[in-house]
């Protein structure tokens, strides 16, 4: 196994729709595994299977990510780009639906994206060697990024308890866990956590200085 703390730097705007309350989407501060999985593997996802599914049998496991050192801005957009065109041809329009266009039409939307230069920290277990700095296509835009990888010290730990400080998604542990004096970050498509384990259980301990990352003990 290779162990490895990474950094995603962001090359282009990068956004994801986490949380919506009216015409403003909000994007969280921690980055979900599994998209990370998906882009760090190249997987194009089956809609017909579960994520669990689709990322089964690939070479690289990712850790969430949390900010490094990033910044957010809003931008603004419209919900319906092709309305200035059809409500300048109404005769294109189904029956009913203009007065729906014109009310819509006024009313921006608000999105919050990570700024080009933003970065954030996570870790990756692989079962092939990686080169020090990958191209990824990620995001809700699916834009091109880069990962800048360090190789970090790893070990299983077979009776792990204690404070969890970075986050973990318990849905990829094969033991129970329990945690207290936990934070529940209410991501989609599933819940990650930090905590203190009340129970120990296996896990592949990732270490580089300070930081600490845990991984699935069967990955």
């Amino acid at each position: 196994m290779f162990a490895y703390q990474a950094i995603l730097r962001v090359e282009n705007p990068l956004s994801f729709r986490t949380s919506e309350y009216g015409n403003v989407i909000r994007m969280g501060r921690i980055l979900h595994n599994w998209a990370l999985m998906f882009a760090i593997n190249g997987i194009r996802g089956n809609p017909e299977k579960s994520h669990r599914e689709n990322l089964a049998n690939c070479q690289v496991y990712a850790t969430p990510a949390v900010v490094e050192n990033a910044s957010f801005e809003f931008q603004t957009y419209h919900p319906f780009p092709e309305a200035p065109y059809l409500l300048a041809h109404p005769e294109k329009l189904k029956a009913g639906s203009l007065a729906a266009y014109q009310s819509n039409y006024t009313v921006l939307h608000y999105k919050e994206f990570a700024t080009i230069g933003s970065t954030f920290r996570f870790a990756l277990l692989s079962k092939v060697s990686l080169p020090p700095t990958m191209i990824i296509t990620y995001g809700g835009k699916q834009t091109l990024q880069r990962v800048f990888l360090e190789e970090a010290d790893s070990y299983i730990n077979e009776t792990f308890q204690g404070t969890i400080r970075h986050p973990i998604n318990p849905l990829d542990f094969p033991d129970s866990i329990t945690l207290t004096n936990y934070f529940e970050y209410s991501i989609p498509p599933s819940p990650l956590f930090e905590g203190k384990a009340a129970n120990p259980f296996r896990a592949f301990i990732i270490k580089k200085g300070l930081n600490e990352y845990l991984v699935p003990p069967s990955w």
